[in-house]
């Protein structure tokens, strides 16, 4: 079984690199649209077992409940914390195979779900898998998914896809690298919003 788990931060701190360019009623917005989306592409891919949303945010995880998500309310800790108490939860539930989604890709399709799983349920060595998704500047890791859940250690962050795949590498998993629009593209500067091609999600109202 697959469990996929979407971690997400403070909605009133998400994304302040783009404060350039919107207010902080705005990020937050778009970061709701975004965690909906992602929700809503996995939940459409009819390869999953089972999702939640790991978030310190009250918002975050009341959009996680209307989405059929479970709601995991953030213990403590950064990013990488977070996830290892998702870990937990999906471990609990029964999970072999766990599946990280960054909240903040707005042309992730279900597609991309259906062929991170199908990756998983084919290895060639049939010993562990990892698949990475890198971001499109190949720095970021926007997807990891790990068979078995415990494969290795998150690291989320500076440079994670070297890190991700280093460690994978490292211990003897078998690598796989999958790359995509709707994976690899992620908003995290008003660059990324320049860049978007189109439809991409409306610039939400909100206060200055």
């Amino acid at each position: 079984m697959i469990y996929a788990v979407v971690p997400v931060k403070s909605l009133e701190t998400a994304k302040s690199r783009l404060a350039p360019a919107l207010s902080p009623g705005q990020r937050a917005g778009l970061v709701e649209q975004l965690l909906a989306r992602v929700l809503h592409a996995v939940a459409g891919s009819d390869a999953i077992a089972g999702m939640a949303v790991v978030s310190p945010d009250p918002r975050a995880l009341a959009i996680a409940a209307a989405a059929g998500a479970v709601p995991l309310a953030q213990a403590g800790g950064g990013l990488n914390e977070a996830l290892e108490q998702a870990r937990a939860w999906a471990l609990a539930g029964g999970a072999d195979t766990l599946l990280v989604l960054l909240g903040d890709l707005p042309l992730l399709q279900s597609a991309d779900i259906a062929a991170m799983a199908e990756i998983a349920r084919d290895p060639v060595r049939g010993g562990p898998v990892v698949v990475v998704a890198p971001d499109r500047h190949r720095r970021g890791t926007n997807a990891l998914l790990l068979s078995p859940p415990g494969t290795l250690p998150f690291h989320f962050g500076y440079d994670s896809y070297a890190r991700h795949t280093q460690d994978a590498l490292a211990g003897g998993a078998e690598l796989m690298i999958y790359q995509s629009l709707g994976t690899g593209f992620d908003l995290d500067t008003p660059g990324d919003l320049a860049d978007l091609p189109p439809p991409g999600p409306p610039i939400p109202a909100g206060p200055a």
